[in-house]
């Protein structure tokens, strides 16, 4: 006796293997790279500042997600998206290991906050703002593989020449050759390198500097985050130089944007700019500030956006031009 007609186990069994099939491509990992929209964050809390200025807007740095080794599943429905990239995995990052990513990303925030503080506060003019720092190192937050630098290396020497003066020593380091010696920080003990090529060629840094927080005015906090990376260096800058003058710049306005910032005042650019576009405007984001070596760029994505005229975007080199924006918005 049959319970259920000959087309019941037909379907039964195309739905199994359509099952099958999909469990098999969401397996099998591919050499992809997916870069993803992600949210925006808002950073006062990052850095407190001890004055009491009213703030009636926000700043708000912005990330993206972003994995490696894509299943073929998650490939075929990121290529349906306009928002969302599938690239190669960038072969100079496959020999570091999950730790050292996390510790990369740790480097380039710690050199980023400090950066966002020294810069900041040289931009008031008030001589009773004021931030006691000095340069310290060169810390490594990428090496070429077969490299003898390793994530987290502090470089405080080279040959006679130590870290006391930022640009001059970033300079020597930079225009190394074969056969200086370097020596480096890790771990709390020194460990001296001879060079086998410039080093530049071996290693990348971020500068590190040590900060006397204990004789700054007005005093700061700084927070414990999770987040990593350095595109948020601009935006951290502008939240900490807004809080040390009586101005309210962020007029009641959401601020965001990316781009690295350095002690000379010049916006970096960074990866992600298109998706970066995307979740900012999915947030309701009012200003987008955006380094000028990535405009074109996000001006690519920002003109594919159906109201555009919602969110403003701000090209800039410096954090001048940012300030000059949000005192003229």
């Amino acid at each position: 006796m049959k319970i259920f007609p000959k087309r019941f186990y037909i379907v039964i069994s195309i739905l199994s293997c359509f099952s099958l099939f999909l469990l098999i491509c969401g397996c099998i990992r591919t050499n992809q790279s997916v870069l993803l929209k992600g949210d925006t964050t808002d950073i006062t809390e990052l850095v407190e500042i001890d004055t009491n200025y009213e703030q009636k807007g926000s700043f708000s740095s912005i990330y993206v997600i972003s994995f490696d080794h894509s299943t073929v599943l998650q490939n075929f429905f990121v290529s349906k998206s306009r928002t969302s990239i599938i690239e190669p995995i960038n072969s100079y990052y496959t020999h570091f290991s999950d730790k050292e990513n996390y510790e990369m990303g740790q480097v380039q925030k710690n050199s980023s906050i400090m950066t966002a503080l020294i810069t900041a506060y040289n931009a008031v003019e008030d001589p009773s703002i004021h931030l006691p720092y000095s340069f310290r190192s060169l810390c490594v937050d990428f090496y070429f593989k077969d490299s003898p630098f390793r994530i987290a290396d502090e470089i405080i020497k080279i040959n006679d020449i130590s870290a006391e003066e930022y640009v001059e020593f970033e300079q020597a380091v930079r225009y190394s050759k074969k056969g200086d010696v370097v020596m480096v920080r890790r771990e709390g003990k020194e460990v001296e390198i001879s060079l086998s090529a410039n080093a530049y060629s071996l290693c990348r840094w971020y500068p590190y500097f040590d900060i006397d927080y204990e004789n700054a005015t007005p005093k700061i906090k700084i927070n414990k985050t999770n987040s990593g990376g350095p595109s948020g260096g601009l935006l951290q800058t502008l939240s900490i130089y807004n809080r040390l003058i009586v101005q309210d710049l962020t007029k009641g306005l959401k601020i965001s944007g990316t781009g690295t910032m350095s002690v000379s005042n010049a916006v970096g650019p960074i990866g992600g700019i298109k998706q970066k576009i995307y979740t900012a405007y999915d947030n309701h984001v009012d200003v987008f500030f955006c380094p000028a070596e990535d405009y074109e760029e996000a001006l690519e994505a920002y003109n594919t956006l159906k109201r555009k005229e919602r969110m403003a975007l701000c090209r800039v080199e410096t954090l001048q031009d940012a300030i000059r924006y949000l005192e003229n918005v």
